[in-house]
């Protein structure tokens, strides 16, 4: 009886020490995030077939590492000077999330993009704004390639444009 009662006090507190180690690992575990997304796919209908990476094992996805020469201000204002506002704008107030890459010659391309609404979600927008954004994003041409550890790399950025009534406000 003695020897019975000795294994289940045994049996219990292995049971309740085991449930109560589960709870704290759940309590301790912090949520993962990556540094890199990922690479963006080559797609024939939407990629310009010339654009290639220089080296595609040293594509950087920090978002830091591509510059563009003068600048904030100096991208915004080029875009705003070439971007030409239609009465059909005017009604659209929302984001445009903007995900490309520069390889190690300053060339852009795997553009892929989301139109949000000012509550981030999902929305269409005039198909003729759509068309203006992207085709001026894409001319922009100063960017600056990443260097990492004194390396030329091939990387990946994004842009978020922002229009308020059909215009494009600044950052």
């Amino acid at each position: 009886m003695k020897t019975t009662t000795c294994l289940y006090i045994l049996m219990v507190s292995i049971l309740c020490i085991s449930c109560h180690t589960k709870k704290e690992a759940e309590v301790e575990k912090k949520p993962e995030y990556l540094a890199d997304i990922g690479d963006t796919k080559f797609n024939a209908e939407l990629d310009d077939a010339n654009f290639i990476f220089c080296d595609s094992t040293k594509v950087l996805h920090k978002r830091a590492q591509i510059a563009y020469t003068g600048g904030t201000p100096a991208m915004e204002k080029e875009l705003i000077n070439n971007y030409k506002i239609q009465p059909a704008f005017e009604s659209f107030t929302g984001y445009f999330f903007i995900r490309f890459a520069v390889n190690c010659k300053n060339e852009t391309g795997r553009f892929r993009w989301e139109i949000v609404d000012e509550d981030f979600k999902e929305m269409k927008c005039p198909d003729a704004l759509e068309k203006e954004i992207i085709t001026k994003v894409k001319s922009l041409k100063k960017w600056n390639h990443p260097i990492y550890k004194g390396e030329s790399h091939d990387g990946y950025t994004f842009l978020i444009v922002k229009i308020e009534n059909g215009n494009i406000v600044r950052s």
